[in-house]
């Protein structure tokens, strides 16, 4: 039997969508803060509407240094409590900071949370 040559079995495996179908990039940093985004807006007391929990995800990242791992579907939550305490300190602040800065500063009326997708 003859032996495929490196390019060709490369080629094969790349085109072999199952092999990394089952592997995804992830930014775990994003991961962690949406895991504990609720809890916070329930601590803080302020509006957690769609958009403003958007908001609040996007103030929070926007504002914490990214880190993407490669895991397989299913897995990056197993590598949440890798996490330092300092680098978890840093995550709470950015957290409480982005809900008490978005909850004074929503992106919508007083009172008139955004409860759908427009």
């Amino acid at each position: 039997m003859e032996r495929p040559d490196d390019s060709s079995l490369i080629n094969r495996i790349m085109m072999d969508n199952e092999y990394f179908e089952d592997y995804v990039v992830t930014n775990i940093i994003e991961e962690i803060v949406d895991l504990r985004l609720d809890k916070a807006i329930k601590e803080v007391g302020v509006c957690g509407c769609k958009r403003c929990r958007a908001d609040m995800l996007a103030y929070a990242l926007n504002h914490l240094p990214p880190k993407y791992v490669v895991s397989i579907k299913g897995d990056v939550y197993s590598r949440l409590s890798t996490y330092s305490n300092q680098k978890q300190a840093e995550l709470t602040v950015a957290i409480t900071e982005a809900v008490k800065t978005v909850g004074k500063n929503p992106s919508h009326p007083e009172g008139h949370p955004i409860t759908e997708n427009k």
